[in-house]
């Protein structure tokens, strides 16, 4: 939003008392106007207000933002300060705090120069300073739980645990000699700063700015400055051998922003003196992460800290430039939606629309009564009762949208080790499309929940079903069942099923399937995943009455749970799936050709566009993925429907009729099944039904799970 006329008036008049510095105030580029605000409230309240500066370049375009590297951003940068340290030098104000490869500077100022530095052509925007606190929750008060619930160890057992990158966390300290943590720190820096009466440095020697060995690592024994940042740590990268952090295998870059802060006012509503941060130490920081990213191989930087309730994305905020550009170098930025418990509303910085935003949940995926929940937010992850380690050894149980944030930012470090040219966009996309949907009661959208290894299938352009009570072979009362899967993509494909007991959830073995051509589909009893399945421990099947499946594919396509109760004489759908049942829509699978006589099926294809139309449906051999034929309706009109038999499906095969029930008939003969795909230009859904015959009982056939799109 930018500041209109009346409204900046008005703001010079109360501030700014000199003719002449009211006549510069109004000549000035208005910044956004909260942030106005915030900078003439500090100025009435102090008479001084610190600012970031952005500095301008000379010449037209920005040679910062179009810099190849960090060496020419440095360059970039030496020039607008060349420039901007004589046009302030003029009005008698001074830079008290730069960045080496970030365009912006820190100033304090007093009121009557605001209107000078607004004026300035060297100047392309000016920020206040804002203070920014841990979000830890005060709730309350385990790693081992919360681990496990994002999957991210199915993404250790095929080798990819963040290893050779690096999480950068920004935080309050960090005991770096915890088992968790030990040998884990490739780069150390504090940036904590002294400024006023009542703000102090907690770098070591209260030095700052401090980078190397010891500098995030100031601890005092029972001082609890290092307990956040530890915990946070070890939850991203952590590993002592029998408790693992998200990236187990990754390095930490650990720095400190946080300075003790002796203001009740400041540090309302915690008593004082507490820890706070702001984010201008945080800009030291982050431009400390930009000279180091290729060094270090950093795949994401954590901020469990923020402030304010922004109903929207915050994108005046001076750190979305650094973002931005850590984006474009493969960083994801990844921050705290806040712990206020609001609807609709997170805190800074998490809602710069380039970082990515995170909430907090229990294991079992129920949003947290604490964490803020927004429908512009990214993502979800664990955040309650999360063990992890304490500073000065030990582990400790603690809450909050903090807590939740390393999960992800350790998930991108895993992701990136399987995927290192994957991009922030990409990686975030493979999230989003792979989390489990949660919301909050009152709430009418959802957002996804973290899945490691779910993200890492989906980039691998695996899909991923879970497939709910399957019934096992030795329930002979009921039936048989029988899993049937379809290829309805252009190109074969494997699909790889993990066995669970669904009353304990524990996998128990997995079964590789053969190739499915494209569009054909493949049936198997549950008898042959019981005895071929390669089992973690033996899969006693006497005492199971059902199964879950978790079914990875490879391609697009469908699957459906089949029962035949064959002393009934009858097939039932027992379809069922985690992700919700799919209906016939656009394509059928096993289709029962006239060679099976007891269990006639039949196809029916309703028209729900607008105008009357014909429909083509194309015809396949559902175990070679070979075209048997077309067969094209009458003009159906809208709101209509037809119904074919299998028997008018291949009324012009050539072939012999094979009525051996044979899933494939000899060379020439006519398939046992069929697969049916509705051709594009017709609007409308198709639905399966088969007769049994010897009962004269009418079964719908089409409910199945969708594997990757529907098929």
């Amino acid at each position: 939003m930018v500041l209109g006329t009346a409204y900046f008036m008005n703001f010079c008049h109360r501030f700014i008392r000199t003719a002449v510095l009211f006549v510069a105030c109004m000549a000035a580029a208005s910044p956004a106007e909260a942030q106005l605000e915030q900078i003439m409230e500090q100025l009435e309240a102090r008479g001084q207000a610190r600012v970031i500066v952005r500095m301008k370049d000379a010449a037209q375009g920005s040679a910062w933002e179009a810099a190849n590297s960090t060496a020419a951003q440095r360059a970039a940068v030496r020039a607008m300060r060349q420039r901007m340290d004589a046009a302030l030098s003029e009005h008698d104000l001074v830079i008290d705090q730069s960045f080496s490869s970030l365009p912006f500077v820190g100033v304090e100022l007093e009121r009557e120069l605001l209107g000078a530095l607004l004026s300035l052509p060297e100047v392309d925007g000016v920020y206040p300073v804002v203070t920014e606190r841990k979000t830890q929750s005060k709730e309350g008060p385990r790693l081992a739980s919360s681990v496990p619930s994002i999957d991210v160890a199915d993404a250790w057992a095929l080798g990819h645990e963040g290893e050779e990158f690096t999480v950068a966390v920004i935080d309050g300290g960090f005991d770096t000699d915890h088992t968790m943590l030990s040998d884990k720190v490739v780069g150390e820096a504090c940036f904590s700063a002294t400024f006023g009466i009542d703000t102090v440095s907690q770098c070591p020697g209260q030095v700052t700015p401090q980078i190397g060995l010891g500098a995030a690592s100031n601890c005092p024994v029972e001082s609890g400055r290092c307990d956040h940042g530890t915990h946070v740590a070890s939850i991203a990268v952590g590993n002592d051998g029998s408790t693992f952090g998200v990236a187990r295998a990754a390095q930490l870059m650990a720095i400190d922003v946080f300075s003790e802060v002796s203001s009740d006012s400041e540090c309302h509503p915690d008593p004082a003196p507490c820890e706070l941060t702001d984010s201008l130490a945080v800009l030291d920081a982050l431009n400390y992460i930009n000279e180091s990213v290729e060094l270090y191989n950093i795949a994401a930087v954590n901020l469990s800290f923020g402030g304010g309730a922004n109903t929207g994305p915050c994108d005046g905020d001076p750190r979305k430039v650094v973002i931005d550009m850590l984006k474009e170098k493969g960083v994801a930025t990844v921050a705290a939606a806040g712990n206020a418990g609001l609807n609709g509303a997170i805190n800074a910085p998490a809602c710069i629309s380039s970082a990515i935003s995170v909430g907090a949940t229990n294991d079992a995926a129920a949003v947290a009564s604490f964490s803020n929940f927004a429908s512009f937010m990214d993502v979800m992850a664990p955040g309650v009762s999360i063990r992890a380690a304490q500073a000065g050894g030990g582990l400790v149980t603690r809450n909050g949208t903090s807590m939740a944030t390393p999960h992800v930012a350790g998930a991108f470090a895993v992701i990136r080790s399987a995927f290192p040219e994957a991009t922030v966009d990409e990686i975030l996309s493979a999230v989003s499309d792979s989390g489990v949907d949660v919301t909050r009661t009152s709430q009418n959208f959802s957002l996804p929940r973290l899945r490691v290894n779910q993200a890492i299938l989906a980039l691998q352009g695996v899909h991923v079903r879970v497939f709910n009570n399957v019934i096992g072979s030795r329930t002979t009362d009921v039936g048989q069942s029988f899993i049937q899967l379809h290829n309805t993509s252009d190109e074969a494909g494997r699909a790889r099923i993990s066995l669970r007991d669904s009353e304990t959830g524990a996998r128990l073995g997995r079964w590789i399937s053969p190739n499915v051509p494209a569009h054909a589909s493949f049936q198997f009893n549950v008898e042959r995943l019981e005895s071929e399945a390669t089992a973690e421990q033996v899969i006693a099947t006497d005492e199971r009455t059902y199964y879950n499946l978790v079914v990875e594919s490879e391609f697009k396509g469908s699957m459906q749970h089949v029962l035949w109760q064959k002393t009934a004489g009858v097939i039932s759908n027992m379809t069922s799936c985690a992700d919700g049942v799919n209906g016939g829509e656009r394509a059928l699978l096993n289709i029962h050709s006239p060679s099976i006589i007891h269990y006639l099926s039949s196809v029916r294809v309703y028209n729900s566009g607008t105008t009357g139309n014909r429909a083509v449906l194309d015809v396949y051999n559902a175990t070679s993925g070979e075209i048997v034929g077309t067969w094209t309706s009458d003009v159906l009109e809208a709101g209509a429907a037809v119904e074919i038999f299998a028997s008018d499906l291949v009324a012009d095969f050539e072939g012999e009729l094979d009525s051996t029930n044979a899933v494939a008939g000899g060379l020439g003969a006519l398939p046992t099944y069929l697969n049916v795909e509705l051709q594009d230009g017709f609007n409308g859904h198709l639905q399966h039904t088969v007769r049994n015959m010897a009962e004269d009982v009418l079964t719908d056939m089409s409910a199945k799970c969708a594997l990757g799109s529907a098929g």
